[in-house]
């Protein structure tokens, strides 16, 4: 059996990964280049217009990546049912993201949003890598699976520290607890950062296969 479907749509959840991925990129850029201003010079009209015209193209990229996004599930979804749950989860990320903004001085609900969020993107992570697998086990590619366990090893550790920083938030505080909580929050965001080439990695190679098969 082909899997067109899931192929174009795969293709383009990669599009809009690599999208939303130069946009975080690009943020960090701009975060960095504001830190590193002298803080006594004031910004002329030129600078705060260029800053504002690429803060737009970050918005826009963020925005046409989530669509990508959902386009790429809904054709995936064709083939294989598992990554409806995928875009579910996209649905409920976009929501969230515009929930927090209007929640930015209430840190407790701005932290439950954000949490809710690591959830979404979880379900999101999980249910495409379940796609792929599902389709690998029906064109006889066990590697596959094997590769999708290997991803989900990394995903559980990552959610281990990520509870344990949360849990001394907790009982210390947010900010003395993030003081505590230091160590494992690095840990946390360098296995996020495995995580997350190896399931882009993954995603491009279960292309591949489906591209082989048609």
């Amino acid at each position: 059996m082909k899997y067109t479907n899931a192929s174009k749509g795969l293709k383009l959840i990669v599009t809009a990964e690599l999208l939303a991925l130069a946009a975080s990129i690009l943020a960090v850029i701009m975060s960095v280049l504001a830190f590193s201003g002298d803080d006594a010079a004031k910004p002329d009209n030129f600078a705060l217009g260029a800053a504002g015209i690429v803060m737009l193209v970050i918005i826009a990229m963020y925005v046409a990546a989530y669509v990508a996004e959902i386009f790429g599930i809904t054709a995936a979804s064709r083939d294989e049912p598992a990554f409806k749950v995928s875009l579910y989860a996209v649905i409920a990320m976009i929501v969230l993201i515009v929930a927090s903004a209007f929640f930015l001085e209430n840190e407790t609900v701005y932290l439950m949003l954000s949490i809710a969020g690591d959830v979404a993107y979880f379900f999101f992570v999980h249910y495409i890598i379940h796609g792929i697998m599902h389709l690998s086990q029906h064109l006889g590619k066990p590697e596959f699976t094997q590769k999708g366990k290997r991803i989900f090893t990394v995903i559980y550790l990552g959610i281990l520290f990520e509870v344990i920083v949360r849990i001394i938030e907790i009982i210390y505080g947010h900010k003395q607890g993030e003081e505590i909580a230091l160590p494992f929050d690095v840990v946390a965001n360098i296995l996020k950062t495995v995580e997350y080439f190896m399931f882009l990695i993954y995603m491009i190679k279960g292309n591949k296969m489906l591209k082989e098969n048609t």
